[in-house]
């Protein structure tokens, strides 16, 4: 029988690749993405809601 993952795929996945998506963003909006970059050394959001925001950023959605 196969074990679950411990971790979620998709959580590391965003844990691994948020830096790079930052990278991205701070060529277009720099300013956006200071302040996600404080906020998560800040501890003040989680991965999943910076991921998030960054990405909807990147897609002009913000």
């Amino acid at each position: 029988m196969k074990q679950p993952f411990l971790i979620d795929p998709e959580t590391v996945k965003k844990n691994a690749y948020l830096p790079v998506k930052l990278s991205e963003l701070s060529k277009e909006n720099p300013e956006a993405a200071l302040m996600l970059l404080q906020d998560w050394g800040d501890g003040k959001k989680p991965v999943k809601q910076l991921w998030d925001e960054v990405i909807k950023y990147l897609n002009g959605e913000e």
